[in-house]
C-alpha cells in the first residue's frame, strides 16, 4: 500500500511540475505573439506617418487623421508597457518599454508642435521617435526567438 501511495505521489508531482512547464511555454509564446504584432503595429506606423505629415501641412483633414495616428500609437505602446512579460522575456520587454517611452515621449512632442502650428514633416523623419521605432523593430529578432 506504501508502495502504491509512493508512485501516485510521484505521479502527481510530475504531471504538477509539467503542467507549469506548459504554461510557462504557453505564457511565452502569447507574449511572442503580442510583441510581434506590436511591433508590426510600430513599423506600420513608421511607414503611414511621414506621408500623412507631409499632406497635413496644407490639408486640415490629414492634421485630423495624423494627430488620430499619433493617439492611436501612443495607446498601443502604453498599453504594450502594460503587458506581463514572462520570466524569460523580461529582458527584451524592458528593452520594448524603454524605446516606448521614447515613442510615447517623441509623440506628445509633435503633439504639442500641431498644436502651436509650428510641426516639420521632415523634422518627424530624423525625430527620436522614428530612431525608436527603429530599435523597437530591431528587437523583432529577440522576440522571435521567443517564439521558437
Amino acid at each position: 500500500m506504501k508502495k502504491w501511495m509512493l508512485v501516485i505521489s510521484t505521479a502527481v508531482l510530475f504531471m504538477v511540475g509539467g503542467c507549469s512547464f506548459l504554461e510557462d511555454t504557453s505564457s511565452t509564446l502569447n507574449y511572442a505573439n503580442d510583441a510581434k504584432d506590436y511591433v508590426s503595429e510600430a513599423q506600420k506606423f513608421a511607414e503611414e506617418i511621414p506621408p500623412l505629415a507631409e499632406k497635413a501641412v496644407n490639408d486640415d483633414e490629414a492634421i485630423k487623421k495624423l494627430e488620430q495616428k499619433l493617439q492611436q500609437m501612443k495607446g498601443k505602446a502604453e498599453e504594450f508597457n502594460k503587458t506581463k512579460a514572462p520570466d524569460i522575456a523580461s529582458d527584451v520587454h524592458d528593452q520594448l518599454v524603454q524605446q516606448n517611452e521614447k515613442i510615447i515621449s517623441g509623440i506628445e512632442a509633435y503633439e504639442a508642435n500641431i498644436k502651436d502650428g509650428s510641426f516639420n514633416p521632415e523634422a518627424l523623419k530624423n525625430s527620436e521617435l522614428f530612431q525608436s521605432i527603429q530599435d523597437v523593430s530591431s528587437i523583432m529578432k529577440q522576440i522571435k526567438e521567443l517564439g521558437q
